[in-house]
């Protein structure tokens, strides 16, 4: 029988993996946006590299939103920490103002995801991979943003984080036909899986996991009442949803 993944939500859309020996961090490090940034508390568990956030291997940005991603935040983790790799996407901004010369020298190893890239993937240890694919950001204003959904791989079990992309125009036909343990995805992403009317591609989750939602404090009271209301309907013969909107809250897939 398979090691169950642990999950452990940071805030927002961040998390931190363990597959067997190896931590992931995934859009973690990033600046407080609206009241649904990391509370101080975790923001120093994080940087402190204190339980739960202790020894970790990879840190991985979908894309480079504020929300997901801190230029400052980022560089001062790197400097606390050493980790086995750093991937991203591709930034000129983040060129110019030196960053990548700044993670050469901090010695990580950087993988940086290009807009030519439609898939890679990325062996992490004997046990694990990381796959990145290209899609679009949701909302055309943001189709420029370049966006990574990453899949996730140990042994027979794999699970997808979808982060903001745009479910209007994407199929996910890059799945295949082979099951995921679970699929991670937005409130907005999870009301239309409920509804149908922009989706239609296939998402073969075993479990729907839903993130990136903002907490009480912040200011997202519409989109909590659109995603309460869309996990009322939830038919019973769909897959079980788990709800992740409590920082530090850990699951087990």
């Amino acid at each position: 029988m398979e090691p169950p993944i642990q999950v452990t939500l940071a805030a927002n859309a961040g998390v931190l993996l363990r597959v067997r020996n190896t931590s992931i961090l995934i859009d973690a490090l990033f600046a407080d946006t609206s009241g649904c940034g990391l509370s101080p508390e975790t923001r120093e568990r994080l940087m402190s590299d204190l339980p739960p956030f202790d020894e970790v291997d990879y840190v991985l940005f979908t894309h480079l939103h504020e929300d997901h991603f801190s230029e400052d935040m980022t560089r001062t983790f790197l400097r606390r920490h050493t980790v086995k790799g750093l991937m991203l996407p591709v930034s000129e901004r983040l060129e110019r103002q030196g960053f990548f010369d700044f993670v050469r020298e901090t010695g990580t190893p950087c993988s940086v995801l290009s807009g030519q890239i439609v898939k890679t993937v990325f062996t992490l240890s004997d046990e694990v991979q990381v796959s990145a694919f290209r899609t679009l950001h949701l909302d055309e204003k943001y189709h420029y943003v370049l966006h990574f959904c990453y899949l996730i791989a140990c042994g027979g079990k794999r699970l997808l984080f979808t982060s903001d992309a745009d479910y209007t125009r994407e199929t996910f036909s890059f799945l295949g036909e082979e099951p995921l343990r679970a699929a991670f995805v937005n409130p907005l992403f999870f009301s239309d899986l409920q509804r149908r009317r922009f989706f239609h591609g296939t998402l073969p989750a075993e479990t729907i996991v839903v993130y990136h939602l903002p907490f009480p404090a912040g200011n997202g009271e519409q989109l909590q009442q659109m995603f309460s209301r869309s996990l009322r309907a939830w038919p019973e013969s769909g897959p079980p949803v788990i709800v992740l909107d409590r920082e530090l809250q850990t699951i087990m897939l």
